[in-house]
């Protein structure tokens, strides 16, 4: 049985989901925030050695996971405890639920895409940058603060126009796309007192890259943004863009794949920008990143590449 960490409305899982299905495959998408109300789960050592492992939704029979042979780690949700209405007992109750799940995914020791600590890890993009400048990729000069007198310090070193600014996170809730800094939000820089920024250096891009990476395949895209609407963020102006297949340098491959593997990654959703001088500058690697957009546009099999690895892993 191939177990899958995401939610109903996840397209990327549903659609991973339904080509192994097709194949003939057993599946088990694991929705957390159905835990308490529409599920339970059990943690049974009767067996010290091999604990029970089970899994009771309330609509269907339990399901023993000690027949999972690979887990894709997609989007995973928290144990909806909002009925518990004292906010202190809400607290020690998620993190109950915290502690168990966790417990429960050490206790899968089958090939995970991508196993939750590395996946953690890895996503913090201060970490991403000095593991990638390590490996030999090129980063932007890059400045996190809270501080803004170090923020308009470097703003004004760049020159104007010449700093963008991001979030650490995005959700479909708060949703922030990389602005330029103009004069409007000089006059706020006070606000990076609030939450740290990301400030880095524009990089003028002749193609914005998406490398999707399913271990030891690269599926790299070029997204010609520049006579789009908003060439600073390709995600603003996705529909007006061209979108391609394209080849990386040989060296960039390399550092890529050595990228992964400092990280302990298996899926990477990884984005950088290449120069009109032909270099190649990392901006970050996204762990449960999209690709269904790519494959759409470019005819890359990402979703059978992900299914033939959760059936066969590497």
């Amino acid at each position: 049985m191939i177990l899958v960490v995401s939610h109903p409305g996840d397209p990327h899982a549903t659609h991973v989901i339904d080509v192994l299905r097709a194949g003939g495959h057993e599946v088990l998408l694991l929705d957390l925030s159905a835990l308490p109300g529409r599920a339970a789960l059990t943690i049974d050592y009767a067996d010290p050695r091999r604990p029970a492992l089970e899994y009771r939704p309330a609509d269907g029979p339990p399901v023993d996971l000690r027949n999972v042979h690979a887990v894709w780690w997609r989007r995973p949700q928290v144990a909806d405890v909002s009925g518990v209405i004292d906010f202190d007992t809400r607290m020690f109750t998620a993190n109950e639920w915290n502690e168990a799940i966790n417990g429960l995914w050490l206790l899968l020791e089958v090939p995970w895409c991508n196993p939750p600590g590395p996946d953690e890890i890895a996503g913090r993009k201060a970490w991403q940058l000095r593991v990638a400048s390590e490996i030999g990729l090129t980063v932007p000069r890059t400045l996190i603060t809270s501080d803004p007198i170090a923020a308009r310090t470097f703003i004004e070193g760049r020159g104007d126009g010449r700093t963008i600014f991001k979030t650490f996170s995005a959700t479909h809730q708060v949703w922030r796309e990389t602005r330029l800094v103009r004069e409007a939000e000089m006059e706020m820089l006070d606000a990076v007192r609030v939450a740290p920024v990301i400030f880095q250096e524009y990089i003028e891009a002749e193609a914005d890259l998406r490398v999707t990476v399913v271990g030891d395949r690269i599926f790299p895209a070029a997204i010609d943004a520049r006579a789009t609407d908003y060439p600073v963020d390709f995600r603003m102006s996705l529909g007006q863009a061209s979108t391609t297949a394209t080849d990386l340098p040989a060296d960039v491959v390399a550092r890529l794949r050595a990228l992964m593997d400092r990280l302990g990654l298996v899926y990477g959703a990884i984005d950088l920008r290449r120069t009109p001088a032909g270099d190649h500058v990392f901006l970050e690697v996204n762990t449960a990143g999209e690709f269904l957009f790519i494959e759409q546009r470019t005819g890359q099999p990402i979703t059978q590449a992900l299914a033939d690895w959760l059936v066969r892993p590497a």
